[in-house]
């Protein structure tokens, strides 16, 4: 797969400067395997005097070799639409702040028609330099997760706690880390999400960076699987 994006921004501390993030991919495998995945990721954040944000959108399509009828026909066997949004209200220590946070999630193949969530409580930055940044959010919410029209099951409304935390770390000047996972749960499920990823540069603007994100979701029906993972090495450019 190969991607052309915009990279990590490296400079942790630096203020009132918006920083867009995005990412397109194309597989394609034939000869045993026909199949042809095409995903794309945008990130938007910024750090203003009393406000901070950033949004989220990805999309992935996964089109795969597949018999109907004694027939071979290339039907689609992944589709998914994420987008996500976190207004941050500084307070009197500008590194402490309120949150709401907002995403929805179109997954045709999770057995939900759709999943939403909205959520609202604390969030801090515990360091931020040149080096390293770590910030966490948590509090309570409320999500909806409703089921396609063919399946049995009962569609899932109730209050959620959601945490969050992302950590980067910069070494030297031409390597960054950087850790991320989310979490939302009541007292029947949870949905979790991680995301690994090393970028390197490798010369000028341009930079390789491998990633692994998994995604667990105990709400998914008996016959879904409750993981899925993403493993990637990708090239990536920055603009600015």
């Amino acid at each position: 797969m190969h991607s052309l994006y915009l990279a990590d921004r490296p400079n942790f501390d630096v203020d009132d400067e918006l920083s867009m993030i995005g990412e397109f991919g194309f597989l394609v495998a034939s000869g045993n395997t026909n199949a042809s995945t095409t995903t794309a990721k945008i990130n938007t954040s910024q750090e203003l005097s009393s406000w901070s944000y950033q949004i989220i959108g990805s999309a992935l399509y996964k089109q795969s070799q597949q018999e109907v009828n004694g027939e071979k026909r290339n039907l689609a066997s992944a589709q998914r639409l994420f987008i996500s949004g976190q207004l941050d209200h500084k307070l009197t220590e500008p590194n402490d702040r309120l949150f709401i946070y907002g995403e929805y999630e179109n997954n045709r193949f999770s057995g939900f028609r759709y999943q939403a969530a909205l959520a609202a409580g604390w969030t801090s930055r515990l360091w931020h330099d040149k080096q390293s940044e770590f910030k966490y959010s948590v509090g309570p919410g409320y999500a909806i997760s409703e089921v396609e029209e063919d399946n049995s099951d009962e569609d899932a409304k109730g209050l959620i706690v959601r945490a969050a935390m992302e950590y980067k770390q910069k070494f030297a000047d031409h390597a960054t880390f950087r850790q991320f996972i989310s979490t939302e749960a009541d007292q029947e499920f949870y949905k979790t999400k991680s995301e690994t990823s090393l970028s390197t540069k490798l010369t000028g603007a341009l930079a390789m960076k491998l990633s692994f994100v998994m995604n667990h979701d105990t709400s998914v029906g008996p016959d879904i699987e409750e993981l899925d993972t993403e493993a990637a090495v990708t090239l990536v450019y920055q603009f600015f």
